[in-house]
């Protein structure tokens, strides 16, 4: 039974993330989609890389090329969460960081369980998709309550003076 599930996870989950993720880039502010088209791109990169190297992660040492684009994920979506006039873009990149922090402690410590590595490496984008998807349905809930509101966060105050 957990094997027929664990073997139609990737169908379900990139169901989800597709109807998800192409919601929030038609429906979407800037950082509904910015964070969408990152996402989108991350999923589109492992597959290509599981279609052109093999299937499956590995569990036994650091996966050097799901570190690399857990690393350049993170870093696209800490920007947008740091720059987005949201709160919820602040979680999805607290889960890419728990996904990228996988791979360091897998290379920290030589007794990691495979199962752990894999939940903290995978089960992460599971709860991006589910907060875009809420992210997404409160901001346009916010639109119809409020109408249009800022999308990005002001770098400074406006009328705040630079320092000499």
């Amino acid at each position: 039974m957990i094997q027929l599930i664990l073997s139609n996870r990737f169908f379900a989950q990139f169901a989800v993330m597709l109807i998800v993720t192409v919601l929030a880039i038609r429906k979407g502010g800037g950082p509904e989609r910015a964070a969408a088209w990152t996402i989108l791109s991350m999923f589109m990169l492992d597959r290509v890389n599981h279609w052109g190297f093999g299937s499956g992660i590995t569990l036994l040492s650091v996966d050097l090329v799901h570190a690399t684009l857990d690393s350049f994920a993170a870093v696209f979506l800490v920007v947008i969460a740091l720059r987005a006039n949201r709160m919820y873009t602040l979680w999805i990149a607290g889960f890419q960081l728990i996904s990228l922090s996988s791979h360091v402690a897998r290379e920290l410590t030589g007794t990691m369980s495979p199962l752990a590595y894999l939940i903290m490496a995978v089960f992460p984008s599971y709860l991006q998709i589910l907060t875009l998807g809420l992210g997404l349905w409160s901001h346009r809930r916010r639109l119809q309550q409020r109408g249009p509101y800022k999308d990005w966060r002001m770098s400074r105050p406006q009328g705040a003076r630079s320092m000499p």
